[in-house]
């Protein structure tokens, strides 16, 4: 799994790396214009950016080792942020992966032959970008709410992870990228903050395989129960 998921963190630089742009740039309209635009690369490029949305189906079973780990604390605490989160990465997947290249289209189309007409095209360009917004809109709801439920249970201290383990969930990933990346220049903030998408599946997936897998899940929980 490991691999794919840095399969995505190539595309997601493709779409959305700026050498020029600082760690504050980022978070600014700025950021906006290199999607639109595709930051001037070829088109065969942004093709490629797009792969990493049909592996999405794939990253979503990154997922589950955070059920195993989760899922005796009950339903509500287990499989429901966790169905939450695997929604938002198919969505997410779908609309922003495979579709963002659609995004820079009007941008290539016009560096090829021109545009004679500007109004055209800023209204085509609105029109695609709401299109997007009204398909991101559930994602990002299901992402958001699934992040923090997650995290809540593990605070709850009912499941076979450690509470410390929110330092490693999505939600601490997502924060820790953003505050690094926002402090760090151009170029380099780039290479954080562009694919905070692949880190927030990685480290979160690495960290809970190893947990189970070494088995220190288990005898945690063992030790708490006799305790």
């Amino acid at each position: 799994m490991a691999p794919l998921i840095f399969w995505n963190g190539v595309c997601d630089s493709l779409y959305g790396y700026a050498a020029g742009l600082s760690g504050s740039d980022y978070f600014s309209p700025q950021i906006a214009d290199v999607i639109m635009t595709a930051a001037g690369r070829p088109h065969w490029q942004i093709m490629i950016a797009q792969t990493a949305g049909w592996l999405y189906p794939l990253y979503a079973l990154s997922l589950y080792p955070w059920w195993v780990g989760l899922r005796q604390a009950g339903f509500w605490w287990s499989t429901a942020p966790c169905l939450l989160l695997a929604y938002a990465l198919l969505m997410i997947g779908g609309i922003q992966h495979a579709g963002w290249a659609f995004l820079s289209v009007l941008a290539q189309a016009q560096s090829l032959v021109g545009s004679t007409d500007p109004a055209f095209h800023a209204m085509a360009n609105r029109l695609i970008v709401e299109h997007f917004i009204m398909g991101d809109f559930t994602a990002m709801v299901a992402f958001s709410l699934g992040t923090l439920w997650l995290a809540a249970a593990l605070l709850r201290g009912d499941t076979m992870f450690p509470r410390w383990f929110i330092l490693v969930s999505p939600l601490a990933v997502l924060i820790a990228t953003g505050i690094v990346g926002s402090l760090l220049p151009a170029p380099i903030a780039g290479w954080l903050i562009a694919p905070f998408g692949t880190w927030f599946m990685l480290i979160p997936t690495i960290t809970s395989c190893l947990w189970l897998w070494n088995g220190s899940a288990p005898l945690m929980t063992n030790a708490r129960k006799a305790s």
